[in-house]
């Protein structure tokens, strides 16, 4: 199919125990302006917010272990730790998108209805869909993520064709009032005052997936995102997303995905220096060794690499 969702890159989802220590980790320790991005009432959840321009990290902790749209997060928490297990994908029109969905037979949930309420008690409202429902946190545990996302197998005779097991996809939001009211949100909070350590641009965004070839068959057949000359020297595919390069990367040596199975892993950045961007990380004790940026284990599960 070879009509293309209208669509941007949003934000990733960084899963994390203690709201408070992770804002101080990406504060003191990563050098990002981070502000508090409020509560989800019917999710209870609650986050922080890393923005680069419209786009940003979230990272998302459970604010009532109790509710009910909260126990994905919790089970994920419990289970995987803390690393990112999912990303969104912001449309211009939800129901336009869902129908292109549909078309291309791609399987995805409900529309939901959220809201967030922000620490100065402002109510930001937005849709969204899960895509691939059968390969995301949201609905599957870890060990079912990892062992989705390959070709199905060839159909025994005289039985119907396996179904695929798709592998993790973006949900899709539709935010209320679109990117005009997103960006005058983002600049009325606070979040795009220049980042300590001189972040800037957010490059690409890194899926761990068991086969990038199907993965990137599925990508483009549910969202008609064209691929690009990748660079990734056999171990991967690269899509054009706007302006934000989506890497689908296989595991080392084309080995197994582990639990928590196929999911975001990394973020590539811009900054203003980089020499004075590792300098002011390993001052901190939070640079890799190879200079290339911040490892999973500094980042709350977040790699984190210079451009």
């Amino acid at each position: 199919m070879s009509v293309t969702i209208p669509a941007r890159f949003d934000h990733i989802v960084v899963a994390v125990k203690d709201l408070k220590k992770a804002i101080t980790t990406y504060r003191k320790g990563l050098g990002f302006t981070v502000v508090p991005g409020g509560e989800h009432p019917a999710a209870g959840t609650h986050n922080a917010l890393v923005h680069f321009g419209i786009y940003y990290a979230e990272l998302l902790a459970v604010r009532d272990p109790n509710a009910p749209r909260a126990q994905w997060l919790k089970n994920w928490i419990a289970l995987a730790g803390e690393n990112p297990p999912t990303f969104a994908v912001a449309v211009q029109d939800l129901d336009a998108a869902i129908a292109r969905l549909n078309k291309a037979e791609v399987p995805h949930g409900e529309i939901e209805e959220g809201e967030r309420t922000t620490p100065d008690g402002k109510t930001l409202r937005y849709r969204s869909v899960v895509v691939a429902p059968d390969s995301t946190p949201r609905t599957q545990s870890p060990a079912v993520i990892a062992a989705a996302g390959r070709p199905p197998p060839l159909p025994h005779r005289g039985q119907p064709a396996p179904r695929p097991a798709w592998p993790p996809m973006p949900f899709l939001i539709e935010w209320e009032g679109g990117d005009a009211a997103r960006l005058a949100e983002i600049e009325r909070i606070g979040a795009l005052e220049p980042h300590p350590a001189g972040w800037e641009q957010l490059v690409s965004v890194s899926v761990l997936v068991a086969d990038p070839e199907f993965a990137a068959q599925c990508y483009e057949r549910a969202f008609g995102w064209r691929r690009i000359p990748d660079g990734l020297a056999g171990r991967g595919v690269a899509l054009e997303f706007a302006d934000v390069r989506l890497e689908l990367i296989a595991p080392p040596s084309g080995g197994r995905v582990l639990p928590p199975g196929p999911r975001p892993t990394a973020i590539a950045l811009q900054s203003k220096d980089r020499a004075a961007t590792l300098e002011y990380l390993r001052e901190r004790g939070t640079a890799d060794g190879a200079g290339r940026g911040v490892t999973p284990a500094r980042a709350h599960g977040l790699r984190i690499a210079l451009a």
